[in-house]
Order: structure tokens, then sequence, then C-alpha cells
């Protein structure tokens, strides 16, 4: 990517800092613009998992799902999240999306895919992998897609083919982000739909996003995707927010 291009020049007039501490990172560091410590400081997402979103019960062990899932019930069959939603990994993904960072999604696939070798997860049951759209107006602001750069990754890793025009954002929504709970659900209901249909009827589709947050997104696409005949529709993502009491 031109991009990554542009900031490796950089590198070579600039010596690279840790994007988290800023302290300088080595040639050999191995993940890209992050330090050791600081990569040894992303909070891994650990069991007992919601069957669900696998969003990390904590106290709630006794329960098979979250409160989210108890109370939302989203559309897709079941969700993976590799790491917890909290610094220094939540600034990482700012900086991603937003700051044009994108030299990350290296270090982000190589997290996801150490966590879906750890639990010996079943990538393989898999036919396509679809990044999560942004909407045309979304893509134009940012310059990329954060989803798609990190399925282009996995792609590759676990060779799986990589649909990426095929789910589409038909309606520009407000941010997620901006939104409480129920508001996520309403703001993100008829935002997407699909184009050649015969490349996903029947298949079982792995949708991949950077974050899972209430479900709402992921299952809006889900519910597009199973509506019009796909089989099994899976999540993701490199990271999930902790569960709401």
């Amino acid at each position: 990517m031109f991009k990554d291009l542009v900031q490796g020049l950089k590198s070579l007039v600039y010596p690279p800092h840790c994007l988290v501490c800023w302290n300088h990172v080595t040639a050999h560091s191995p993940g890209p613009g992050v330090c050791p410590p600081c990569q040894a400081a992303i909070i891994a997402n650990r069991p007992p998992f919601c069957r669900k979103c696998s969003r990390h019960l904590g106290a709630h062990i006794n329960q098979r799902h979250c409160r989210q899932c108890r109370n939302a019930k989203p559309s897709f069959d079941f969700a993976w999240s590799a790491c917890l939603y909290e610094d220094p990994l939540k600034e990482l993904i700012h900086r991603f999306k937003y700051g044009q960072k994108t030299q990350l999604r290296r270090l982000f696939a190589e997290i996801i895919v150490s966590f879906i070798k750890e639990y010996d997860l079943d990538i393989a049951q898999f036919d396509v992998i679809v990044p999560i759209p942004l909407s045309s107006t979304r893509s134009r602001e940012r310059g990329y897609n954060q989803a798609q750069l990190l399925a282009q990754e996995l792609a590759k890793a676990f060779s799986i083919p990589l649909a990426e025009n095929n789910l589409q954002r038909i309606r520009h929504t407000d941010p997620q982000s901006l939104l409480d709970e129920k508001q996520r659900w309403t703001n993100i209901k008829g935002a997407f739909t699909i184009r050649k249909l015969k490349n996903l009827r029947r298949k079982n589709i792995l949708l991949v996003d950077d974050l899972l947050t209430t479900g709402a997104t992921a299952s809006e696409a889900a519910r597009t995707l199973k509506d019009a005949g796909v089989g099994t529709v899976g999540v993701l993502t490199l990271a999930i927010t902790a569960e709401r009491t």
C-alpha cells in the first residue's frame, strides 16, 4: 500500500518510536510501531466466554451468555474476539482507524491468528471472509476501511477466499461510538445490501471487523446475509468490550 511505503521511507529519516509509549522501536521489534513491553501489555480475551459473542463473562461464570447477547439476540451464529478493548490496544485501534497507522494491521492479524490457534477454533469451516464495509462517505473521509485491511491479512494467513465488494453499506449512519446501546441497533438497521449474491449463497461466511461492542453492526450484516440464503455466519474481531453489568 502506498501509505505504508511513505511511512517506511519516513522511518529511514526519523527513527521509529512506539505508538503507545514513544520509546524507540528497533528494526528487530516483532510488531511494526509497537515496542515489546507495550505488546505484552495488550490484554487477551480469556475464558469463560459467552457462547454467542465470546465476551469474557467475568464474575458471571454460571451464565451461558453475556447480558448483551441475552437481551439483543444477535443474528450471527457466533463471534470470536482475540483481546479486550482496553489500553494500550484501545489507543492502537484508534490510531489504526483514524490516524492512518495502517501498518498495525500486520500486528493485529498476528494477534488474531495466535488466538485462533491457542483455542483451536474451527476457522476452516468458513468458505469466504467478508469485511464489514464502510459507507462511501466514511470511506472517502478515512481513505481506507480498517476492517478490509485486517480481512486481507487474515485471508492470506488462513488461505480463505476474500470477498471485498459483495457486502455493501448503502446507508450512511451516525457513528456507532456516539450512540447508546439501544440507539446503535436502530441506527444500523437496513444499512447493508448484497451484490452478486451467487458468490455467497449457501456459503459459510466469516465477517471481519476490528471491534465488537454491542454487536449491532455485525448482527445487521449477518441478518442481511442470512436473509439472502448464506449458511453459517461467524464474526471475527480483534477486540471486544467488557461485559456491562
